[in-house]
């Protein structure tokens, strides 16, 4: 398989672990990446439209969804009062803990496939196409 199958197959696989564990918690695969690209000191709507290569309108669309569910909720910014600023709420970080929880059990199933020495280099690999995926976002 050519790299670009391969790239499609994984993306593929992390969508549908991901939207079964979404899933369990009643929530749609959108809304589960939305909440677990949420650091605890929030994220600009920028950055995460920006993140998910989402045009800002539908982006609003999606957390407004989530307001409406209480998992999370904007503020401005302490310095530019126009940058809106996406947390989580107390309900929304309990149920980001669950679907944590339900990935990490995912995760150690899939580690166990490999042996340690594969396991540490898959990690190492990944955070290198990570960083040369966001490479070429910026572009």
């Amino acid at each position: 398989m050519i790299l670009t199958e391969l790239l499609t197959d994984l993306a593929a696989g992390i969508n549908a672990l991901i939207r079964s564990a979404a899933s369990q918690l009643q929530l749609t695969a959108p809304q589960a990446f939305h909440l677990l690209s949420i650091p605890i000191d929030g994220i600009p709507m920028s950055q995460l439209a920006h993140k998910f290569g989402l045009d800002p309108s539908t982006l609003t669309r999606n957390i407004q969804k989530l307001e409406k569910m209480d998992l999370v909720e904007r503020k401005a910014g302490n310095y530019d009062k126009r940058l809106q600023i996406v947390l989580l709420t107390r309900d929304g970080a309990r149920l980001l803990q669950s679907l944590e929880e339900i990935l990490t059990e995912q995760n150690h199933y899939l580690l166990e496939q490999l042996n340690l020495e594969d396991q540490q280099n898959i990690l190492d690999d990944l955070e290198k196409l990570t960083w040369s995926i966001e490479c070429i976002r910026e572009k």
